[in-house]
């Protein structure tokens, strides 16, 4: 009897066979769950991508414009608007803060305009809607609903009068 040849069984290549299937399987689950998991934290990551830049944007837009007298609330397009004053070169311009069809929207335009139409704005961000009103002599509310319809509110103090 020669001990370098030996006999080879089926159930050997079978066991063989049985384990790769067994790793190949648990391999494919992990990556599953794995997939699953991003998937549900992309979306997470998303919705609250939406929500901070929202309020963040107007918040933003508050503290960089607030010097006495430049902020104020007006009644345009048939809704509360944020209004920014500036002067340029001796003229004065307004940055309107609004919503518009699905969209929050920002319009950079000279005071003395007397009509425009709230298309011609930049669209900012896809939203349902959004609502300022002044709370106080010195404090803003805004509401900002968004695609979802998950409304979120933020009070935005203004420091100078």
């Amino acid at each position: 009897m020669n001990p370098r040849t030996s006999k080879k069984h089926v159930i050997d290549t079978v066991f063989v066979i049985c384990l790769m299937l067994l790793f190949l399987l648990s391999a494919l689950t992990i990556i599953a769950i794995g997939a699953s998991i991003y998937k549900k934290n992309v979306a997470q990551t998303n919705d609250n991508y939406a929500q901070r830049v929202s309020i963040a944007y107007v918040t933003e837009k508050v503290r960089q414009s607030d010097v006495s007298g430049s902020i104020f609330v007006r009644e345009l397009f048939g809704q509360n608007v944020l209004v920014f004053q500036q002067e340029v070169n001796g003229d004065l311009y307004n940055t309107y803060i609004y919503s518009h069809e699905g969209y929050l929207m920002e319009l950079f335009a000279r005071d003395d305009l007397e009509s425009f139409y709230p298309q011609t704005g930049q669209k900012i961000l896809k939203i349902n809607s959004f609502m300022i009103e002044k709370a106080s002599d010195d404090l803003l509310r805004a509401t900002i609903t968004e695609e979802d319809g998950q409304e979120e509110t933020v009070y935005i103090s203004i420091h100078s009068k």
